[in-house]
């Protein structure tokens, strides 16, 4: 996945039709979202702990997903892109949030 995929899905789950208003709703900068938009740059990991409750996806897939496309090592990004095949359809039990924000 990578970083303008992201957005789009987050886009669509909110009914916005920019960046420019993705950017104002979540208080990010637009330059930020540029980069993001480009695939200059990753989402950090606090962000997509945000993205991941929004699209009730586990934020740790969208963390390995970070890493893979973070990655320069061919032979490690293939492992890690193995990794994320294997459990991104997985159902997880994201109780253990509950547990974290008490």
């Amino acid at each position: 996945m990578q970083p303008s995929d992201l957005l789009d899905l987050v886009r669509t789950a909110y009914g916005l039709t920019s960046d420019y208003q993705l950017a104002k709703k979540f208080g990010f900068s637009t330059a930020g979202v540029s980069m993001w938009r480009i695939n200059r740059s990753f989402p950090k990991n606090s962000v997509l702990i945000q993205f991941g409750k929004i699209l009730q996806i586990n934020a740790g897939v969208l963390m390995l997903y970070s890493l893979e496309w973070r990655e320069k090592d061919p032979e490690a990004k293939a492992q890690i892109s193995r990794l994320i095949e294997a459990i991104a359809h997985a159902k997880f039990d994201d109780s253990f949030y509950e547990e974290v924000e008490q």
